[in-house]
């Protein structure tokens, strides 16, 4: 871009008051904000994405501990805890549920330069951050795959700048045994040498209770801590090593019964008189006493080497990146979400990923003679991970009582009037011989193991045409191996004689296919076009084009239909970046269209989800972020807007709400994705008043979401209304920004807003939902240095 448009770094995104109200009315302009969206440290007001970014100043001063929080932030994106193991993660109505351990995510996580290949991860690196950056749209030309929706791009934070110590210390409590106590300490040894030292433990109570085993279902227990050493041995080298592993321990999961019927309600209340079918009073009933655990561990290495000036380039560098990291997951749950003891899952995850990069970047004054300045990047990827779940779906002891109720007969038949025994023929008759042996060894186990080996090359250059006009061109030709190998397995005493119950409740078959090897090969390109009308004002055109990577179905009862198909989708946008108003306003509006071809979707199949390819879709709508320091000196206002219209274009075989029947399908052509809200947005003013040696703040966030839907299959119980949430928050600072008090509450009206309705294993018409929070109250004393 224009050399005198290139903005200075920066380490923040909020202005900080001045000690007095006339010093600061004149000085009051917003500070830009430095983003790595494109590998390179650039104003954001520069790129040619829809990107927002949050500082983690930011996030401190507004008690923003997950995703989540992050998302009520920034227009078209949801995340959702509806798993403790995973979030899910929507960007323009596109992401993926997490139902199904072998389904790849649509949007992708970047933590200091490395691409992680799980959802899980999303909840491992939410602590002393420098910045969270969101990107819409496909990111594949330099982020590579399974980042078609987007990408969440971390940093953490480093060392100091200057020798000595600096640091931060914060610890919050809040309703329900919440705390939470985070910090972080560098040092700088010398002016080659730093080090920075962070840790997150992370605690609480829980709201949900469960009458059945009169304990809480939602707590959570998380220690995190990170190591991050920076050598600069020359002006001409850079060496950073980061270490970093999270612990999380909680029980499983926070989910209730919802709409249950009357035969239903009949047969559960004989093991729990408490059950009860309303979704939002925090209070379940199950069984058995669920609990997960989840660590990880990463590792990696940035090696940066400037030559300096060199064969006609102003300056040419290379970046050599390498990481592993190691995931682990094991987890106890209660399929049915009742009282009853029925079906159980005990699962077993193991991952493990290691990634190296490396690249080349370089600026010159001009391409080969033509233009002004251009930048350029080019480099080779390599990724390579391993995957193992064993998965056991476990027979309870009350199945044989449950076999005679009318949801037994309604999963055999697909309708709920019809008589007769749910097993039927020659398994009814031997049924209660087959109900003696539960005692014995029953389950069916899922083994899956797959191998991916991805290889990359990419590049992309920023050429400045002439004083107002930059082309921004790239590309990415990958090639990805992936190598499965899927079992179902049926486990029980005398298989060879009776059938096992587990496999026959659930209708599951034996199956060992052997190795499925699937070959893909793609291609993602980007072009951006920016107009720069002055140093304040740009607009851009964009074209992009991403994938998302096919697999095969690792829990799947028949071995049947077990490969699905990459995901492919292009992307148009045209942006507005403005920093206006003799820089006190902010603007930055873009529109945009995405295409999916060969979409991804899961469908429940009565336990889990199957993986499916719909024929397309789109989404299409308007994104707007505006910061404005108002001429009253200590008003700021925050805000953000989304439209989003997201619909499948052909989905004639899309699975029916379990109304109209087991296995039932409708064609869902010309209907909404689910979670997809029409309108998003948030409202946030904050006020700013000097007292003495002290800084007194206020804030407030409105948070407005449009209905939605929750499942696949449009479900009118698995809708979620408008709903509008309140937060506010008061704090006390001193002015050198050290020490500061701050009192809040999230969701000050208490709404009671379910964030997932999904159908209920073994009770057809009931669902279980998973809820947001509450409201909370929370106290928050920090301290930096």
């Amino acid at each position: 871009m224009p050399t005198n448009l290139q903005r200075s770094a920066l380490a923040g995104a909020i202005l900080t008051a001045s000690v007095s109200t006339q010093v600061q009315a004149q000085a009051r302009v917003i500070e830009e904000v430095v983003v790595t969206a494109q590998k390179t440290q650039q104003s954001l007001q520069d790129v040619p994405i829809s990107v927002s970014a949050l500082s983690g100043e930011f996030m401190q001063d507004n008690a923003i501990g997950d995703l989540v929080e992050v998302s009520t932030y920034v227009p078209n994106v949801r995340v959702e805890f509806t798993s403790p193991s995973s979030p899910q993660v929507f960007i323009r109505g596109f992401g993926t549920n997490t139902f199904n351990p072998s389904f790849e995510p649509a949007v992708g996580l970047v933590q200091d330069e490395i691409f992680f290949g799980r959802g899980t991860y999303f909840t491992e690196s939410m602590f002393d951050l420098e910045r969270v950056e969101v990107l819409r749209g496909p990111q594949g030309t330099l982020f590579g795959k399974n980042t078609i929706a987007g990408v969440f791009n971390v940093s953490s934070k480093g060392g100091p700048a200057e020798e000595g110590t600096e640091g931060n210390l914060s610890y919050k409590h809040g309703d329900f045994g919440d705390t939470r106590l985070e910090g972080g300490f560098g040092y700088r040894f010398s002016p080659s040498l730093s080090l920075r030292a962070s840790a997150l433990v992370s605690d609480r109570d829980g709201r949900m209770d469960n009458t059945k085993l009169d304990r809480k279902e939602d707590t959570r227990d998380q220690d995190a801590f990170r190591l991050k050493l920076e050598w600069n041995p020359s002006d001409m080298l850079a060496v950073d090593l980061v270490a970093q592993t999270s612990d999380t321990t909680l029980n499983f999961w926070p989910r209730q019964l919802m709409n249950i019927d009357e035969d239903t309600r009949n047969y559960l209340v004989q093991f729990d008189p408490q059950i009860e079918d309303d979704p939002t009073n925090f209070q379940t009933s199950f069984n058995n006493p669920g609990e997960m655990f989840k660590g990880s561990d990463t590792v990696l290495t940035n090696v940066n080497y400037s030559f300096g000036e060199i064969w006609g380039l102003n300056e040419l560098a290379t970046t050599f990146i390498v990481g592993v990291s190691w995931l682990d997951v094991e987890q106890f749950q209660d399929l049915d979400v009742s009282p009853a003891d029925l079906l159980n899952l005990d699962e077993v995850d193991d991952y493990r990923q290691e990634s190296v990069e490396w690249r080349f970047s370089g600026n010159a004054e001009s391409l080969f003679g033509l233009g002004n300045r251009v930048e350029f990047i080019a480099g080779a990827y390599y990724f390579q991970s391993d995957f193992n779940i064993i998965a056991d779906v476990i027979i309870g002891q009350d199945i044989g009582s449950y076999a005679t109720t009318d949801d037994a007969q309604q999963l055999l038949s697909g309708s709920s009037s019809t008589p007769g025994n749910p097993f039927g023929g020659a398994i009814g008759g031997t049924l209660p011989p087959l109900t003696g042996s539960i005692n014995e060894t029953d389950y069916y186990r899922f083994d899956y193991f797959q191998d991916t080996e991805a290889t990359a090359l990419f590049g992309q250059i920023v050429w400045d045409l002439t004083d107002n006009w930059t082309l921004t061109p790239g590309i990415r030709f990958n090639r990805e191996v992936k190598k499965s190998t899927p079992t179902g397995t049926s486990v029980c005493t005398n298989k060879d004689v009776t059938p096992c119950i587990t496999s026959t409740v659930i209708g599951a078959n034996d199956y060992a296919p052997g190795e499925i090897k699937r070959t893909e090969t793609n291609v993602s390109p980007k072009v951006a076009l920016t107009y720069f009308f002055n140093n304040d004002v740009s607009m851009y055109g964009s074209w992009s084009k991403g994938f998302k990577s096919g697999g095969v179905n690792s829990i799947s009862f028949t071995g049947e239909d077990l490969e699905y198909e990459p995901e492919k989708a292009q992307s148009f946008e045209i942006g507005l970046r403005s920093q206006i108003l003799e820089n006190t306003l902010k603007l930055n509006a873009t529109l945009y269209r995405m295409e999916f071809d060969d979409l991804q979707v899961l469908a429940f199949n009565g336990l889990f989800f199957d993986v499916t390819n719909a024929a397309s879709a789109f989404s299409q709508g308007m994104e707007l972020d505006v910061q404005w320091l108002t001429p009253y000196a200590p008003l700021t206002i925050n805000g953000s807007v989304g439209y989003l219209e997201a619909e499948y274009d052909k989905y004639p075989s899309a699975p029916a709400p379990i109304s109209e029947g087991q296995g039932a399908t409708q064609d869902l052509g010309g209907k909404t994705l689910a979670f997809a809200p029409d309108w998003n947005g948030t409202l946030s003013p904050t006020l700013e008043y000097p007292i003495g040696n002290f800084m007194l703040k206020t804030a407030v966030n409105v948070n407005f979401q449009s209905s939605h839907f929750t499942d696949t299959d449009l479900d009118p119980n698995t809708e979620i209304p408008d709903t509008v949430t309140y937060s506010a928050h008061i704090s006390i600072k001193s002015l050198d920004g050290g020490w500061a008090l701050t009192v809040g509450g999230k969701n000050l009206t208490d709404e009671r807003e379910l964030n997932q309705v999904i159908d209920t294993a073994l009770f057809p018409g009931t669902y279980n939902p998973s809820q947001n929070p509450g409201r909370e109250l929370f106290t928050t004393l920090s301290y930096r240095w």
